[in-house]
């Protein structure tokens, strides 16, 4: 009867979860500052102890995805921080540094909280590897990323009619998630 149970309720779309979900501790807003693109929100978080910056064209983006990078670390990916947003050919890059490995992902976007999300989403994509937007460059139409993973090195590209388009291509191209 379980096991019917179990299925008439997946094919029924719904989801119910095994155990309860680990609790981390709460975040508080410690600085917020504007950066190029937008603005950086400094977040302090216990159990466990965290320092995470985040980083998006609006505060209350940059708060999100700080919080997100948080989201991540709980849900057993490392501990990421963004460190540097810079304007680029079309939008901006975006820097995150994360920890349990040490890595860096660059990342761009057509504004500082399409950037910081890729970046993110290329760690989450692959949390033990180093994977990077490593160059771009105006196409006729749009915009083409070049971008690449290690271990092992795998190189993948996306153009797009936006710079964010092209990032979110190149990602979907990497085969990897």
């Amino acid at each position: 009867m379980r096991a019917i149970l179990a299925v008439l309720l997946a094919l029924s779309g719904v989801v119910i979860g095994v155990g309860p979900a680990s609790a981390a501790g709460p975040c508080s807003v410690s600085n917020t500052r504007t950066t190029p693109g937008g603005h950086l929100v400094k977040l302090h978080c216990s159990s466990p102890t965290a320092f995470i910056d985040g980083f998006g064209s609006t505060v209350g983006d940059a708060n999100r995805e700080g919080l997100l990078l948080r989201q991540f670390q709980n849900n057993g990916g490392p501990l990421c921080s963004g460190f540097l947003s810079s304007p680029v050919t079309g939008g901006y890059e975006f820097k995150l540094n994360c920890t349990s490995p040490t890595s860096f992902v660059d990342a761009y976007g057509t504004t500082l909280t399409d950037a910081a999300r890729e970046a993110r989403l290329l760690k989450e994509i692959a949390p033990g590897r180093y994977c990077s937007h490593d160059f771009i460059r105006a196409v006729p139409g749009g915009y083409k990323i070049d971008a690449s993973c290690t271990k092992p090195t795998i190189f993948f590209e996306g153009v797009g009619a936006t710079v964010t388009q092209a990032a979110e291509n190149a990602r979907l191209a990497s085969g990897i998630g």
